[in-house]
This record gives C-alpha cells, sequence and structure tokens, in this order.
C-alpha cells in the first residue's frame, strides 16, 4: 500500500514540475516594462544630475 502511494506522490510532483516548467517558458509570464514610454523615460534619465568627481566633499542632502 505503501508503495503506490509513494509511486503517486512521486508521479503528481513530476506533473507539477512539467506544468510549471512548462508555464515558465511559455512567455505567460509578468512583463513589468509593459507600460514604459521609453522617450519619457530617456527625457527622465537625462534630467538626473550626475555625481560629483571623486575626491571631492560631499554636501549634506546631495541625495543617495
Amino acid at each position: 500500500m505503501r508503495a503506490w502511494m509513494l509511486r503517486g506522490g512521486v508521479m503528481l510532483l513530476g506533473v507539477i514540475l512539467l506544468v510549471g516548467l512548462l508555464w515558465a517558458f511559455s512567455g505567460s509570464g509578468h512583463d513589468p516594462n509593459h507600460g514604459i514610454d521609453m522617450e519619457k523615460a530617456r527625457e527622465a534619465a537625462d534630467r538626473v544630475k550626475p555625481p560629483p568627481p571623486p575626491g571631492t566633499k560631499r554636501i549634506r542632502g546631495f541625495g543617495g
């Protein structure tokens, strides 16, 4: 009786793993960049201040 339970559990685990792999490789995952306007993203990146040169004293409240 325990042998068929073990065999059934292993088969169930295999099916769950197979379904998970098929879902992962099917491309049906969440795309976090689906609503980003690249032109606005470039403009926002251009507005960022560059960091100070190495060796200069950091001003309090500079950012970080």
